[in-house]
């Protein structure tokens, strides 16, 4: 209901951090994994919307899911490539199959960036036909320029605007659906980020502030990025048997991305990248039941992609025109072995082809292609101990392959500000990751502990690193390459809930990532910080119309990042620091419906500080204080 961007949402997940790019752009980082190797599901579609980019934040509406749920540890079994890291699925409530009109409205405003935003909901049954539902959904935000502890963050507006809609039946043998959605984004690059010579640059990394301050504005000006999202999708399915349904969904994508730059001669209106996107997918899943003691599912899956550089840039295309087709196919079964024991089994094979259309560097027309064949398994087991304690361990391969921004990236990312150089001849990653989750209760219920233990070999590991600045006649920007090396990741997350007296609760979180290349015996680029997150939760009883209040205060303390490469980086990790966060939210009934009212604050103390994963700390500061207010009201048959 807050309206923050999915990296914010899920970031607050117990081994998720945010990879930023200043504040308003976030993707979603798992166990040390971000980017390509973090698929996210948007209604059960592969979300295809040139994520390679760092800076480039997931294309859907924050406002379109209402629950959001996070695999962690490699699934590509299930969901083939980019898939190493873990899944990000975003899904709304199932669709009413009858009943009346219901729906929400919400209202959001947010103090730093003076940003506002709202979303309405409709949806309802079809009289007459039970199993028949619908939905639909708009929403808008905009936000000017956000500020740190000190001072002005110039150029970080972003407006945006999303509209949804579905339809499905249901009975005890048949469902179908469709649904679309259409989301658009304009977003401004920290002014500071881009720099005209590389004495500025040096300069600006060593003074610790923006080079470049300007009035607080609206006002959304070069460098900048504009993203619109098309998504549609059909499904259908059947039960075959009491047990065993066949469902196919088929996805059609069209993703369109400009990015502005600041030009000489007044060409800033004239983009310096423009790509569009189309992605068709299609899967096929047969979910079965073999007894009592056997399930499972098997399924095809399928992916046609065509990348245009869209003409008229009068700048050499940073990734070229590619097509790219995969087909694959996966098997995965349950297998109860004891009351309290569940063993699971699954392995995935897939095709990738990739066809590339560029000019080489003596503007000859070149056509590269790059076949890769990969396999995937995964075997686990679930045990519950005692009604108390659980206990989970997975063993997994995953792979993928390299994407066309890793092989043939060539010139100047704007958005990232930076020279990016690939290299083709990089192969597949090959990954083995266990996981271990010991969960249990304790203190006659009074409490709960979870903790993580996970470790992943990533052969063929592809990052970007640093080597050096160059100056252009667009600017000095940093230059990085895209390198592979072999990697072993480990960390360990825990949870500890504790129901100190009455409502009263205490939630403690940490997480810790070590990351090693084994080729150059150093430490891992880009991994996240160790943090500890403390929260003082009270839930009083509901009073008369008011219930479901919560009013909670947390602690956010984020460790220096010690275990770094030496000599790659452009400066010193910023840091430790510390965050102060506070949470509120009530619920009133309100005529037939009900009215709910949430409060958030964020950096209190308004402590000026860096993140070592945001991209542009070598520039400026992070966000300062944050407040925001949001106010929902549901009625009908969403109450």
């Amino acid at each position: 209901g807050s309206g923050r961007t999915l990296g914010e949402m899920i970031a607050v997940i117990l081994g998720v951090t945010a990879l930023n790019s200043g504040p308003t752009i976030s993707k979603p980082m798992v166990h040390g994994l971000a980017g390509n190797r973090v698929l996210v599901l948007n209604q059960g579609i592969r979300q295809e919307d040139q994520q390679w980019g760092g800076e480039h934040a997931p294309n859907l509406d924050p406002f379109s899911s209402d629950r959001i749920t996070v695999v962690k540890g490699a699934a590509s079994v299930q969901y083939g490539s980019d898939a190493i890291g873990g899944v990000v699925i975003t899904e709304p409530v199932e669709l009413p199959r009858e009943g009346p009109l219901g729906g929400d409205v919400r209202g959001l405003g947010t103090l730093n960036g003076r940003g506002f935003g709202g979303n309405a909901l409709l949806q309802g049954g079809v009289k007459g036909v039970s199993g028949l539902g619908w939905r639909v959904q708009g929403s808008g935000r905009s936000m000017g320029d956000s500020r740190a502890a000190r001072y002005n963050l110039s150029n970080t507006g972003m407006h945006e605007a999303g509209a949804s809609a579905s339809m499905g039946y249901r009975d005890h043998r048949w469902s179908a659906s469709v649904f679309a959605s259409w989301y658009t984004r304009e977003l401004g690059i920290l002014r500071a980020a881009h720099i005209g010579n590389l004495t500025d640059l040096q300069n600006a990394i060593d003074s610790g502030e923006p080079w470049y301050i300007g009035d607080r504005t609206r006002e959304i000006d070069a460098p900048r990025q504009a993203v619109a999202h098309l998504l549609a999708k059909a499904e259908a399915g059947y039960a075959v048997t009491e047990r065993g349904r066949v469902v196919l969904t088929y996805g059609y994508q069209a993703d369109d991305r400009q990015e502005y730059d600041i030009r000489r001669g007044g060409r800033s209106t004239t983009p310096a990248l423009d790509l569009h996107l189309v992605t068709h997918t299609g899967d096929a899943v047969y979910k079965h039941w073999i007894g009592k003691r056997v399930h499972g599912k098997a399924g095809f899956s399928g992916v046609y992609q065509e990348n245009i550089n869209v003409p008229g840039t009068g700048i050499r295309p940073l990734i070229p025109n590619y097509r790219k087709q995969s087909g694959g196919a996966y098997v995965i079964e349950h297998f109860t072995v004891a009351e309290k024991l569940e063993i699971e089994a699954g392995a995935r094979i897939e095709w990738t082809h990739l066809l590339v259309v560029k000019y080489d560097m003596n503007d000859v027309l070149i056509r590269p292609e790059h076949d890769f064949l990969n396999h995937a398994f995964s075997a686990g087991a679930n045990w519950s101990v005692a009604d108390s304690a659980r206990a989970r361990f997975n063993l997994s391969s995953a792979f993928r392959p390299p994407h066309v921004s890793e092989l043939y990236s060539e010139g100047l990312h704007h958005g990232a500000a930076a020279i990016e150089i690939g290299d083709p001849t990089l192969g597949s990653e090959r990954a083995y990751k266990a996981v271990l989750d010991l969960e249990s209760a304790l203190l006659h219920g009074r409490a709960r502990a979870l903790i993580t233990a996970h470790a992943a070999r990533i052969n063929g590991f592809i990052y970007l690193r640093p080597d050096g600045y160059e100056l252009t006649v667009r600017g000095a920007f940093p230059v990085l390459n895209y390198v592979a090396t072999d990697a072993f990741i480990t960390g360990l997350d825990a949870a500890f809930d504790l129901r100190i007296a009455g409502p009263l609760t205490w939630r403690l979180r940490a997480s810790t990532v070590r990351g090693r290349d084994l080729v150059h015996d150093e430490w891992l680029f880009q991994m996240p910080s160790d943090r500890l997150e403390n929260t003082i939760a009270l839930a009083p009883r509901s009073k008369g119309d008011w219930k479901d209040m919560e009013i909670a205060v947390t602690s956010n303390l984020v460790l220096e990042q010690q275990r770094i490469p030496a000599g790659v980086d452009f400066t010193s990790p910023p840091p430790t620091y510390h965050l102060l966060g506070l949470s509120a939210s009530a619920t009133r009934a309100l005529r037939k419906g009900e009215l709910r009212f949430g409060l958030r604050g964020s950096n209190l103390l308004n402590a000026a500080y860096r993140d070592y994963l945001d991209r542009f700390r070598y520039y400026a500061d992070a966000r300062g204080i944050d407040i925001a207010l949001w106010i929902t009201y549901r009625f009908g048959g969403n109450n």
